[in-house]
């Protein structure tokens, strides 16, 4: 199984030295799922590979 997953971004609390200044990160979220890599590799086209990736469970 394949995955087209979109990076979003995510804010955590920050918790070292009891301050209120947030941490920004981000996490991969899934867009789409399919069997076969090539349909997932044609929507991958026209986004930007920075924020986008195809990725297998497949081991």
């Amino acid at each position: 199984m394949f995955f087209l997953e979109r990076k979003e971004q995510y804010v955590l609390p920050n918790i070292l030295g009891n301050r209120s200044f947030p941490v920004y990160t981000y996490r991969w979220k899934a867009a789409a799922k399919c069997e076969e890599r090539e349909p997932l590799e044609e929507m991958m086209k026209g986004k930007d590979a920075e924020t986008h990736r195809i990725v297998s469970n497949l081991a």
